[in-house]
């Protein structure tokens, strides 16, 4: 049974050169190529082997779909695995594709800043890109400090509402339930052991 490629060639006309086209005719579409032949060998390889395992596996093929016929349930647990599976593959992609976007902007933001000191040095020269370092970090580290003031600050308030909340819940009563409501935090009892 022979197959007629020549439709590729006539396709492949007006896009490849002529030489190109002879090699495909010579070398992949002639019938005694070597791709030609190894292919037929391949097909008829795979013919005897589907037949001397069909005795094989018909057998098996036939039990195994009486067993998914009687038990419905092994399919639908199939499905649901397939769809956990789908579900997890779909994850994934989202994952990957948004860790490439960020370290794509991640590198496109360092190399923004890479050219952006380049061209302050040629422009404005060692010296001043020097100083200009120092004092944007001079400034940052003014800023830390502040927040950090700001926090600890914060901090030492809720602190105190904290205690002068257990405090004042020890006179209804004392035990856990005249803590209810008092404002303090679930994890903070307001004393340092528990002896």
């Amino acid at each position: 049974m022979e197959i007629d490629d020549t439709w590729i060639i006539s396709a492949l006309q007006g896009i490849l050169p002529e030489q190109t086209l002879q090699l495909l005719h010579d070398h992949v579409l002639h019938p005694t190529s070597t791709l030609r032949t190894a292919s037929s060998h391949l097909l008829l390889a795979l013919q005897r082997s589907a037949l001397l395992l069909q005795p094989l596996v018909s057998p098996l093929a036939d039990r195994g779909a009486r067993a998914l016929q009687e038990s419905p349930d092994i399919v639908f647990f199939g499905f649901l695995l397939a769809l956990v599976f789908v579900a997890f593959q779909l994850l994934l992609w989202v994952q990957r594709t948004i860790s490439f976007f960020a370290r794509l902007a991640l590198r496109a933001l360092l190399w923004a800043a890479l050219g952006l000191a380049v061209m302050a040095l040629v422009r404005r020269g060692p010296e001043a890109v020097v100083a200009d370092a120092v004092f944007l970090v001079r400034r940052s580290l003014a800023y830390a400090a502040m927040v950090r003031e700001i926090w600890l600050s914060e901090y030492r308030k809720y602190d105190a509402q904290t205690r002068a909340g257990a405090g004042a819940g020890a006179g209804f009563g004392g035990g856990r339930a005249a803590h209810v409501g008092s404002g303090r935090s679930a994890g903070y009892s307001g004393t340092r052991s528990g002896r």
